[in-house]
């Protein structure tokens, strides 16, 4: 195992080559572009495959060493994650090695790479470095008892594709389990995962030639068949000057590197090298080790979890640990001053909401170069959706608009992947945590938005229909807490059991328009036809809304608590005496009518004439309003009576 300094020097130069252009391409990229078919039409699916790919490795070593002259290249035994209950929760995943898994690549030393090319057989546009690590459960990492069956081969031609397809094709699984850019072969040197890979896969061809093949065997030793020509021994290991035979000379493990064999555990010594690994004395075998909040079912008792225990199949810290970090983030973090307030969601494997007051999302004004952290409240209150985080974002001003970068976190401190919502087809997608924020539509995400702390809460929802019909709606961008696929249908379906709770509040509020001279000081009054409760009255003044004083709250008996529904007459008075007003009443289809001032209010939305009616205050100013999308798209429903009194 590496020590953190050797991982530091490999991180340098991988970055060096990713960063350094040669005629307008990365030196990194022209690697992979080495191996594509037309560069490379031996390298795949014949006996050639062994000794190219050996070549390659030592080409790209070489350019590594170009970086860091001492740098050497790490094999990633995929055995030491096989078998672990959840292999994607492997310790290799982390932010202190290769990075995250799930999806676009964020954490790490490779985080945010672009690639030479979009990501083959993906449904929306990737060009920067994804993974899917584990993401279908029919794929799976190599064995030990795979190891065993390469290495214990009689001869070369046991080991090539045309006579036994199972060596290169046991290769590709891991490839396909690692998914993204390395699920197809010809782009997988886009990341860096490939190229430990592929070391691995020669330590084993190399294991087998000092196991079974003599000296002169290791440089001569062909298959009877070569698949095709470009896998002859003798012809040329294109690109490169050199021939297919070349490949297996015994220079390449005598002079230019050699393997340094994984150190298992015993009974007599139960140490591994690496606080990465840990020992299971049930195999006697090191392992990886898995990262906090992974599955370590089977194996509480153990080393297994990485800086955490295993405690009911879960790698857990104790709660006076997870409170030390919750106030640590907290003290470190900086608030905005001056912000909006949006929605996001995070959402668990299981398409759960998550609801825990460590989960978290960083934001980062692209602007400024600043950030601050926001975190979940540790639970949903409705119409709040299970792993509702509420984003401050920095408010557009002066005719500039804001652009921000999200970084979403678990209770664990996983890295979570956004996916946004394609309007086109209603689905959630994986995308970039970039939002544009705009005061102009066409230059903004389709976000929902709000300057008000205590409207917040109604981002993303109707609040012009009916009480029984209001569903809360999931903001533009969520995101998926998980190593393993979420799908678009999951996410879909979080909001969909979530119903109001019947009130049992004695009264509700609702809406009556009001036009009156300036300046003349009314009162409104409700009265209830039958005795169902007091006449309620109030200055018109004091009742009307901050935003519009033309719409006045008034208040009725709950028609939950009086027989699904209640009749009230709503009138207009001066110095406490009944006055005379033009009355109009607006259908459900919209179109307008006179009528007496009376409403009826009921919990069946069939058989109410008023739809919008609340018993929760705090959603007064907002009452009536579909706050769904962009601020600017958000349309207001007129009350259902209204007053002219002129």
């Amino acid at each position: 195992m590496f020590s953190p300094r050797e991982l530091r020097d490999l991180a340098i130069a991988m970055n060096g080559l990713k960063n350094r252009e040669i005629d307008n391409i990365t030196a990194w990229d022209l690697h992979t572009l080495v191996h594509y078919p037309d560069s490379a039409p031996g390298a795949h699916w014949g006996p050639a495959f062994l000794p190219w790919h050996r070549e390659f490795l030592r080409q790209f070593e070489i350019a590594l060493q170009t970086e860091v002259p001492t740098v050497t290249l790490p094999f990633w035994d995929s055995t030491l994650d096989q078998g672990l209950p959840e292999e994607s929760d492997s310790v290799l995943w982390s932010d202190e090695l290769l990075g995250n898994g799930n999806g676009y690549v964020k954490t790490g030393p490779f985080a945010d790479w672009n690639t030479n090319v979009f990501m083959p057989l993906s449904q929306i546009p990737v060009k920067k470095l994804y993974r899917s690590t584990g993401g279908r459960s029919q794929d799976r990492l190599m064995t030990p008892r795979d190891v065993s069956w390469v290495v214990n081969r009689k001869n070369f031609s046991q080991l090539t594709f045309c006579h036994d397809k199972t060596f290169e094709s046991m290769h590709g699984l891991s490839h396909v389990w690692v998914g993204g850019f390395m699920y197809v072969i010809r782009v997988s040197p886009n990341d860096p995962t490939f190229y430990m890979h592929h070391a691995f896969v020669d330590n084993l061809w190399e294991q087998f030639r000092q196991n079974s093949q003599t000296r002169e065997e290791r440089e001569t030793q062909w298959a009877t068949k070569s698949c095709n020509d470009n896998h002859g021994f003798d012809m040329q290991m294109k690109p490169f000057t050199i021939q297919n035979r070349d490949g297996l000379s015994n220079q390449y493990t005598d002079e230019w590197y050699e393997y340094q064999t994984v150190k298992h555990c015993s009974m007599t010594d139960q140490t591994c090298d690496s606080p990465y690994y840990w020992c299971d004395n049930k195999l006697w075998r090191c392992r990886s080790k898995i990262v906090y909040g992974g599955n370590c079912t089977g194996y509480e008792g153990t080393q297994i979890c990485y800086n955490s225990v295993c405690s009911q199949g879960k790698c857990i810290v104790p709660p006076r640990v997870k409170n030390s970090m919750k106030s640590r983030l907290e003290d470190e973090n900086i608030a905005w001053k001056d912000s909006i307030w949006a929605k996001t969601v995070l959402v668990d494997e299981n398409g759960n909401g998550i609801d825990d007051e460590l989960a978290r999302v960083t934001i980062t004004d692209l602007n400024k170069n600043s950030s601050t952290m926001v975190f979940n409240l540790g639970e949903s209150v409705y119409p709040e959706i299970p792993g509702t985080v509420y984003l401050s974002l920095p408010k557009p001003r002066n005719g500039q608009d804001s652009r921000v970068k999200l970084e979403a976190r678990d209770q664990f401190g996983r890295y979570c992947q956004a996916q946004c919502l394609n309007s086109t087809n209603d689905r959630y997608e994986v995308c970039q945590p970039v939002l544009n924020i705009s005061m102009k539509i066409e230059n903004s995400s389709p976000l929902s938005y709000t300057h008000s702390m205590s409207s917040r809460t109604f981002l993303d929802i109707d609040l012009s229909v009916h009480p029984r019909l209001i569903r809360p709606s999931l903001p533009f961008m969520v995101f998926a807490c998980a190593r393993k696929l979420v799908t678009s249908a999951m996410i879909l379906a979080l909001p969909e059991t979530i119903r109001q709770p019947v009130s049992h509040e004695n009264y509700v509020f609702f809406r009556v328009s009001v036009f009156r001279p300036m300046g003349a000081n009314y009162q409104i009054e409700v009265s209830p036809h039958s005795d169902i409760g007091p006449v309620w009255s109030s200055s018109i003044q004091k009742a009307a809304s901050s935003f519009d004083p033309n719409i006045v709250f008034v208040q009725a008996p709950n028609p939950e608590l009086n027989h699904g529904g209640v009749r009230v007459r709503v009138s207009i008075l001066n110095e406490n005496q009944r006055i005379s007003c033009e009355v109009k009443c607006t259908k459900k289809d919209g179109s307008m009518h006179e009528c007496d001032g009376d409403v009826d209010l009921h919990s069946d939305p069939n058989l109410s004439e008023e739809d919008v009616f609340t018993s929760d205050p705090i959603s007064l100013p907002v009452l009536g309003w579909n706050m769904k999308g962009h601020p600017t798209t958000w349309r207001h429903k007129v009350p259902y009576l209204s007053f002219h009194c002129f």
